[in-house]
């Protein structure tokens, strides 16, 4: 679906079938719409229409996905996906019309820069269930422009292969890798697109120079003047190329060969210009500008034939467990549920990877389904146990560590400096050193708000009661989203440097808390966002989280959960005690768990009555308590996350990072845990109690791969 034009084809088996547009008769559908009043038509009869009432016209459809605004078209507004949808409809009837049998399964091509968890990936989905197409596989533009050349092409594996697609309106190029097995899976080194660079640009200049000579257009230009003309713009597309191999770190003596495709693959002028400018050998695949879906058919044929077998951890072993490519994916059907007898090689469950492509989980050995560990739309790894067979072993299950995970998240351009679940556990809110706050849907990967602040950001804290997440930052600015509207409604900037942020239990006043002071510098209501009256540090308003710390020797209570101080001559545990009498004397059934960093160690109370407990952890820079799951968390540079037994202090399990975790949060519930990191990732752990024996690696387990994600 390109942005100017689509093209499709169906395939029955291996025979092609190209879907023609019943309007205008060719290959080509317009990527338009037109709303009549009634509903909408698609192609070249939304064309047609829309030349005569423009305003009901839309095209270049795909600029539009994931985006959340509303179109204007015809006498109402439209989602995007509704559009996109619209259009898919009619390829599946056209395509149901000759086969005379149901249609549900779709590969679609996307943008090598379309990622996992890209907005536009969802609004396409979402686009192809509204068309009724449920079973939905996805592959990068220039692996299947590759894979048109088949055979023909003479490459091996290894070989990397520069594609040059110069389409309607834009121009790309790629760098592929050619990979086994089977020729279905290349990979995209890089790549860079350049917008108003594409044929129908080149035309329009041309049109528009020989028009202001005096000729009558187009039909006027010889071979030699057309060039003239389009030299500029195909010399970018050419910058554009060295650019993508430079970024990928790949000199062009490397390049195998380049790849014309698109509506420029087959001007003579374009490739005359290619094979000066580059001078590397080219590749000609039959029809360019078809290159893409036809590359698409042969990629479909090999993924019905892509099957993975579970791989045993040893024998005998009832859970079962399988390699994924890129380590990861998302569990979209089970096709044989509990109870059910399956036989060797039957199909029992299909994974949507990271690229796109689906993979089919596929029986070792015959025998019954007891139970399934992952349900569908859960994201699953390589090496998580996602359904148990009974294979005569059945009772070796119950010691087994339940399923979990980890999940790597890119959410910030610089460090993660604030992490926050919401009370629900569906949302995440995340600021970062790039002065931008954003809350994160956990269900689907997407962005549900976002503003940007002036300085870093040093809190962010969620509502316990409306769907609000407030963030402030050095500079003393505070910023309020409604991540159900997706939209931010309140911001301040005169508050003082740092400090944190807390909602009272109730969520009727957002409260902001002064470390130099520590007490409260201003509050609002949220219900008019007026502000309140501040109360000194002695007079806590109702309903505000309690934590207290040590100050000058005095107890100080303070308004925040996260706020805590170092303290680097205070070792002393039976001085710490007054700390845990004062917290139960002040707050009683209401205490929660307060914690005080040293140097060498960390002092815990408020977690059990009349209890302080001595965690031997150095040089920690921050922390974090879940009464719900019994568990203290810890980070320090070069160190990792680190999880402790508020129990009995004893050290459970050490999470491996990749460079330094920033900020610690856990989800209400105790289930997951996240970290912010410096390099602008978010990690987040699924941890799991077991049956297992209490040994310290099996409490709790995660899983420890480094992934890549938004």
């Amino acid at each position: 679906m390109g942005a100017t034009v689509t093209r499709a084809a169906l395939l029955m088996g291996t025979r092609i079938r190209t879907l023609r547009d019943p309007v205008g008769g060719t290959a080509d559908w317009p990527t338009a719409v037109f709303a009549d009043g009634t509903g909408l038509l698609v192609g070249e009869a939304a064309v047609r229409r829309g030349r005569r009432r423009p305003e009901a016209l839309r095209g270049e459809l795909p600029a539009d996905l994931g985006r959340r605004a509303r179109i204007r078209a015809g006498e109402r507004s439209w989602l995007p996906d509704e559009l996109v949808g619209a259009l898919l409809r009619v390829l599946r009837d056209q395509a149901e019309a000759i086969e005379d049998r149901p249609v549900t399964t779709a590969l679609l091509t996307v943008p090598a820069g379309i990622g996992a968890v890209d907005p536009r990936r969802a609004g396409m989905l979402s686009a192809t269930r509204r068309a009724g197409l449920t079973t939905v596989e996805f592959l990068a533009e220039p692996v299947a422009a590759v894979l048109a050349l088949g055979d023909g092409g003479r490459l091996r594996d290894g070989d990397l292969v520069l594609v040059h697609d110069l389409g309607g309106s834009t121009f790309t190029a790629a760098l592929v890798r050619m990979r086994g097995p089977g020729r279905a899976d290349h990979d995209v080194l890089g790549h860079l697109t350049l917008d108003g660079c594409g044929m129908r640009d080149i035309e329009g200049a041309v049109s528009a120079t020989l028009g202001a000579d005096g000729a009558p257009g187009l039909a006027a230009a010889d071979a030699d003047r057309f060039a003239e003309i389009a030299a500029p713009f195909l010399d970018r597309a050419v910058a554009c190329c060295e650019e993508a191999m430079a970024t990928a770190r790949v000199e062009p003596g490397r390049v195998t060969a380049v790849l014309p495709v698109g509506g420029g693959g087959e001007n003579p002028v374009v490739l005359s210009h290619l094979t000066q400018r580059l001078g590397v050998p080219m590749r000609a695949v039959e029809r360019p500008s078809h290159a893409v879906v036809r590359g698409a058919c042969v990629r479909a044929v090999y993924s019905a034939r892509r099957t993975a077998r579970p791989r045993r951890p040893a024998a005998g072993a009832v859970p079962l467990t399988w390699d994924l490519p890129g380590g990861r994916g998302v569990l979209v059907e089970r096709r044989i549920e509990a109870g059910t007898a399956f036989a060797e090689g039957d199909l029992l469950a299909r994974v949507r990877v990271p690229d796109g492509s689906l993979h089919q989980l596929v029986a070792d050995a015959g025998g019954r389904i007891t139970a399934w560990h992952a349900a569908v739309d859960d994201e699953v790894f390589t090496g998580d146990w996602l359904v148990t067979v009974s294979a005569g072993r059945l009772a070796a299950a119950a010691g087994m560590p339940a399923p979990t995970g980890r999940a790597v998240w890119r959410t910030h351009a610089e460090a993660v400096t604030a992490v926050a679940f919401s009370p629900d556990g569906r949302f995440l809110g995340t600021g970062g050193a790039d002065r931008s706050v954003s809350v994160w849907d956990l269900g689907t990967g997407g962005e549900r708000a976002s503003a940007e602040l002036d300085d870093d950001v040093t809190a962010v804290t969620f509502s316990p009661s409306k769907p609000l997440a407030a963030a402030r930052d050095l500079a003393g600015g505070l910023v309020v989203l409604d991540h159900e509207k997706e939209t931010p409604v309140f911001a301040e900037d005169s508050l003082g440097e740092g400090g944190d942020l807390v909602f009272t239990d109730d969520g009727g006043l957002l409260v902001a808390v002064e470390p130099d002071d520590i007490g409260f510098d201003s509050m609002w209501l949220t219900e008019t966002w007026e502000e309140a009256e501040p109360k000194a540090s002695d007079s806590l308003p109702d309903g505000i989280p309690p934590v207290l710390a040590l100050l000058d020797d005095e107890i100080a209570a303070l308004s925040s959960p996260s706020f805590w101080r170092k303290f680097e001559e205070f070792e002393d545990q039976d001085d710490f005690t007054r700390l845990a009498d004062a917290y139960d004397d002040l707050f009683g059934e209401h205490a929660r768990p307060t914690v005080l960093a040293t140097p060498a160690a960390l002092f815990v109370a408020g977690h059990r009555r009349d209890s302080v407990m001595k965690v031997p952890a150095r040089g920690v820079t921050f922390f974090t308590c879940s009464s719900a799951a019994g568990l203290l968390a810890t980070c320090a540079p070069a160190e990792g996350v680190t999880l402790w037994s508020l129990e009995d202090g004893r050290l459970l399990r050490a999470l491996p990072v990749e460079g330094d975790a920033l900020c610690l949060a856990f989800a209400p519930d105790g289930s997951r845990l996240a970290a912010g990191l410096a390099d602008g990732t978010t990690v987040i752990w699924t941890l799991t109690r077991t049956a297992a024996p209490p040994v310290a690696d099996s409490v709790f387990r995660g899983d420890e791969r480094q992934e890549t994600a938004p």
